[in-house]
């Protein structure tokens, strides 16, 4: 999201916020997803940012912001106004829904931060 590589982040629930929001990285990595990052178009966007694997990317750190400008479900999304990228990068499966994402701000340098699951508020006087 941060490196501006999609337009929407796929969740199975929806929220009612629009507005700003901090994106966090989990300070987990499992070997699956490190295996996802040798893939295209993963490793090609890690690579542009400097990244050389899934490996090499910050954890547990708000990474910076972004707008949520809305939340659509993804059936009402149509497949073919995504890019091949979007799609590999989201899921757009039925019963899901796409949140619609803009303005990307990086952090520099991350900022340290432990996350939670869902949306939840950050004291932004840390």
């Amino acid at each position: 999201m941060i490196l501006g590589a999609k337009l929407y982040e796929t969740r199975s629930w929806k929220t009612s916020h629009r507005g700003p929001l901090a994106i966090h990285a989990s300070r987990s990595f499992s070997e699956q997803l490190a295996r996802l990052c040798l893939h295209e178009p993963f490793r090609s966007a890690l690579r542009g940012a400097g990244y050389r694997s899934g490996w090499d990317l910050p954890r547990g750190v708000i990474l910076g912001s972004v707008e949520l400008v809305d939340v659509h479900a993804t059936d009402e999304l149509d497949p073919r106004s995504l890019s091949a990228t979007e799609l590999a990068f989201g899921d757009f499966r039925p019963r899901r829904f796409a949140f619609q994402l803009a303005n990307p701000r990086a952090c520099e340098p991350p900022l340290k931060m432990p996350g939670q699951l869902n949306i939840f508020e950050i004291d932004l006087e840390v």
